[in-house]
C-alpha cells in the first residue's frame, strides 16, 4: 500500500454486487483470488507493483505485491490471521498469504463505505482525500515518489480494473477453493473434519454445528444463489440480547449467508467473521463463501449449518457423512428429526 495509506478497520466482510467469476489475469493461487474480490486484488497488483510479490519500494518500506508499508502490513496480517513473526513484512510472505491479507483488507474497505469499489482506489492511494473535492486533485506528497493527483489516480485504477471485468469468461464456472464431488462440497477444509464431527447431534432442532476456530474457511456446500445476507458483528451473549432489555439490532444467526438453489434447498451458514459473497451471487458449490466466527447468538467459534425445503429443516448430518465417503445423499430424502438432542 502506498506510504500515505491509513487503516480503516471493520469486522465485516461485504464484496460489491458485479456478475464476474474468475479474476482476468494475476494469479489465482488462492480464495481470496477468486470471484468479484479476485478482480479487485488483481487490479491492485496490477498498479501497484506489476504482479511482483517481491519487490520492495526503493526509500520507503513498502513492499510485496500490494505495496503495503509494515505498520499497514502488521495491522492487516494480525486481521487475517497472518503470523508477523513469520511474515515481518509483505514481501516474505507467500504471494497465497498477501492475497489473503489484502482480500480481508479490500473487504473491509467495501463493507465500510456501501461496497462502493470506486472508494478502494482512493483509500489505497491517498484516504484523507475520501470526501474532499480540493484533496482529489492535489497530488499527495510529490517529494514521496508520487506523480498523480488522488483523482488520476483513481481513474487509471477505475480503467484498469473495468478492462478486467470486461476480460471475465463468464463460461469459465466460479473457482473454487476445495474439492468438489459432482454438485456439493464438505462446508469446512476435509482436514479438520473428522466423523465425529461429522455425525454430531444439534441443539434442539434439525441443523448441524462444528466447533472450529475463528477464521476457518467456509465452503458451499452445494450452488446457488445468495438470497440473504446478516451482517450483525455482535455476539448475542456479550451484547446482552439475552437480558430484560436487548439491543435492537440482535440477530441470531449474527454474520451469515443463505443461499437458494434451484431445485428448493436453501442451505444457510450462521456466526461467521465476514462473508466473501453479496445478494445475488451466483454460487458455485465449493467455493469460498465465508469465515467461520463467533457472532450471533453463539456460545463459542463455530459453524451452524442449516438445510431447508420448502421451510422444513433437515438434518445435514447424514449429507456431510456422505460427502466424506464420497457418496452425497439426495437431500429430499434427508431426515427431519433424529438429528438433535
Amino acid at each position: 500500500m502506498k506510504p500515505l495509506a491509513a487503516l480503516i478497520a471493520t469486522c465485516i466482510v461485504i464484496v460489491l454486487s458485479i456478475p464476474l467469476v474468475f479474476a482476468n489475469g494475476g494469479p489465482a493461487t488462492t480464495p481470496y483470488a477468486c470471484g468479484r474480490l479476485g478482480v479487485i486484488l488483481d487490479t491492485i497488483r496490477t498498479l501497484e507493483s506489476g504482479g511482483d510479490y517481491t519487490v520492495r519500494a526503493r526509500g520507503a518500506s513498502a513492499a510485496g505485491a500490494y505495496q503495503y508499508i509494515t505498520s499497514t502490513w502488521r495491522h492487516w496480517a494480525e486481521e487475517a490471521g497472518v503470523s508477523t513473526d513469520l511474515y515481518p513484512t509483505a514481501d516474505t510472505a507467500p504471494p497465497h498469504v498477501q492475497d489473503r491479507v489484502a482480500g480481508v483488507n479490500v473487504s473491509a474497505i467495501l463493507a465500510d463505505h456501501d461496497n462502493l469499489v470506486e472508494v478502494v482506489p482512493i483509500i489505497w492511494y491517498f484516504p484523507a482525500a475520501l470526501g474532499d473535492p480540493e484533496t482529489m486533485d492535489r497530488i499527495p506528497r510529490p517529494d514521496a515518489g508520487n506523480t498523480l493527483t488522488v483523482r488520476a489516480y483513481q481513474t487509471r485504477w477505475l480503467d484498469t480494473y473495468n478492462e478486467k471485468v470486461a476480460g471475465v469468461d463468464e463460461t469459465v464456472p466460479t473457482c473454487v477453493a476445495t474439492d468438489v464431488t459432482g454438485e456439493w462440497a464438505l462446508p469446512l477444509p476435509r482436514e479438520i473434519l473428522t466423523p465425529e464431527m461429522l455425525s454430531a447431534p444439534h441443539h434442539t432442532y434439525p441443523a448441524w454445528d462444528a466447533m472450529v476456530p475463528e477464521g476457518t474457511p467456509v465452503y458451499a456446500l452445494t450452488g446457488g444463489r445468495v438470497a440473504r445476507i446478516t451482517s450483525w458483528t455482535g455476539n448475542w451473549w456479550h451484547a446482552g440480547c439475552g437480558g430484560p432489555r436487548p439491543p435492537a439490532d440482535c440477530n441470531t444467526c449474527g454474520v451469515g449467508i443463505t443461499i437458494q438453489h434451484p431445485d428448493g434447498l436453501r442451505h444457510t451458514y450462521c456466526h461467521n467473521v465476514r462473508n466473501h459473497v453479496a445478494v445475488g451471487d451466483q454460487i458455485a458449490p465449493g467455493q469460498h463463501i465465508a469465515d467461520s466466527g463467533n457472532t450471533g447468538r453463539s456460545g463459542a467459534p463455530h459453524l451452524h449449518l442449516e438445510l431447508r425445503i420448502n421451510g422444513r429443516r433437515l438434518c445435514p448430518q447424514p449429507l456431510l457423512v456422505g460427502l466424506s465417503d464420497g457418496a452425497p445423499t439426495e437431500p429430499r430424502s434427508l431426515p427431519t428429526s433424529g438429528c438433535s438432542f
